[in-house]
């Protein structure tokens, strides 16, 4: 434990306990690492303000001395590599070409006048300013459950319940089932959401290793045996970062693991209504084992925060009360607009152009990288690329960001900071200007190959 040695003097405490840290880290006292006790056991060994401790620690921040890292505390050192670079590119300005953000182009989105137009005739426009029950009402919850038949999941609307997006959906079904200490297993490439959501609620994040079909059943075996898992989160179709679509067989096994050691399964299947044909799911073979979220943001509208919950039966209650400490249930009035939607085949007709268009921009992808090692599916907003040993992830992604294209590295979805795979997501499905897709894979070509920016303008 960490006790500083400040003088007190005429220079304010703020500066002389920055002072003592910054001395310790320098002698070595405090190497790189080390987590700090927290702000008030500081306060309280000095008997002096936590004001004081706080300012003294965000100027220690803004240097670089420590890092804030949620729940775990704070340490010596700067931000991990990860987590500090999709910090500067979550608030970059750039006048080039986004390949980090996992949505749809808005080029497509619906136009929302006319619905909006019917919603205001109709004259039981009131209610949708109602606080909604608990899994939502009664024709909404119909409209998913008609929405998830089209998906190949047929399921009774009593089962269905609304929520605010799937990041909104993830988060409830883990409070649903965890406590604050348990374990959550994961891909060992996985939702930076989800992980988002472990730290909130306190839970201890372990990744799995993945081979082509996902996770690789044995690995999942192996921590069962060396730890008490309590509910394993996985995006098996379409995975975000890395592509992938596990097999029938593969979903099998994880269920099989799941019923010997007695966790519930959260399957996100995000990205699944853009497959041409539906893939068999965990929550239609496991139903009472597994939790199914799917969410309306990627596939028809990243504005249109509605989200989809399957829940065990034996969860519903548990489910309810969950939603219920967090915002009361899912926005009626966009699950309105939804549903008109789903009446009018506006929701059809949206899915249908996107998977187009990805389609078209896969193929300008395939062409303009077709010399590198790049994972992808027809149907996926999103590309794997592979680098070659010379870069590392971060390194590359801050190449690109100078020459004006944002990408994401691999750092910002890794479970364990020691991940071995040196590669970036392209979320290609957000652009919307086919030309400005080429010029922005092209970039990215040339800083694979060495080309510089001035040897690109002469080739």
């Amino acid at each position: 434990m960490w006790k500083p040695i400040i003088i007190r003097g005429s220079e304010p405490l703020t500066l002389a306990l920055l002072k003592a840290l910054a001395d310790d880290i320098a002698c070595g006292s405090l190497p790189t690492g080390t987590r700090l006790p927290t702000q008030r056991e500081v306060a309280d060994d000095l008997k002096i303000a936590l004001g004081t401790v706080t300012r003294a620690f965000n100027e220690a921040e803004k240097r670089g001395l420590i890092y804030g890292d949620g729940r775990r505390g704070t340490f010596v050192g700067e931000m991990p590599k990860g987590r500090r670079l999709l910090s500067a590119m979550s608030s970059a300005s750039i006048a080039g070409v986004d390949l980090s953000k996992n949505h749809p182009a808005h080029a497509y989105d619906p136009d929302l006048g006319g619905v909006l137009r019917q919603i205001a005739r109709s004259p039981e426009r009131g209610r949708l300013l109602e606080y909604p029950p608990g899994a939502g009402f009664s024709h909404h919850r119909e409209a998913g459950a008609r929405w998830l038949k089209t998906m190949g999941f047929e399921v009774d609307p009593e089962r269905v319940f609304l929520c605010s997006g799937a990041q909104h959906a993830l988060t409830m079904a883990f409070a649903a089932e965890t406590h604050s200490g348990d374990m959550v297993a994961a891909e060992e490439y996985t939702y930076p959401g989800a992980k988002a959501a472990c730290e909130m609620l306190g839970l201890e994040l372990v990744g799995i290793p993945m081979d082509d079909e996902g996770i690789i059943p044995d690995e999942l075996e192996s921590h069962c045996r060396h730890g008490r898992i309590r509910l394993l989160y996985c995006n098996p179709t379409l995975h975000n970062p890395t592509t992938r679509t596990s097999s029938t067989a593969r979903r099998k096994e994880l269920i099989a693991i799941a019923e010997k050691h007695n966790f519930v399964i959260v399957e996100d299947e995000i990205l699944s209504p853009l497959l041409d044909k539906p893939v068999e799911y965990l929550a239609t073979m496991a139903p009472e084992r597994c939790y199914y979220i799917v969410s309306t943001s990627k596939a028809v509208a990243a504005g249109l925060r509605l989200g989809f919950i399957v829940a065990p039966q034996k969860s519903r209650q548990r489910l309810v009360d969950s939603m219920q400490t967090s915002n009361l249930g899912g926005p009626p009035l966009m699950a309105e607009v939804f549903s008109r939607w789903l009446d009018d085949g506006v929701i059809e007709r949206t899915i249908s152009r996107r998977r187009r268009e990805i389609a078209a921009l896969h193929q300008i992808m395939r062409e303009t990288l077709k010399e590198f090692d790049v994972r992808s599916h027809r149907s996926s907003y999103n590309a794997w690329l592979l680098l070659p040993d010379n870069w590392t992830s971060a390194n590359f992604a801050l190449e690109a960001q100078r020459r004006g294209v944002l990408v994401a590295p691999a750092e910002i979805f890794a479970v364990d900071k020691r991940s071995p795979t040196n590669a970036v997501r392209l979320s290609i499905g957000s652009i919307a200007d086919r030309e400005q897709l080429r010029h922005g894979l092209k970039i990215l070509r040339d800083i694979i190959a060495g080309i510089t920016p001035k040897e690109s303008v002469k080739v």
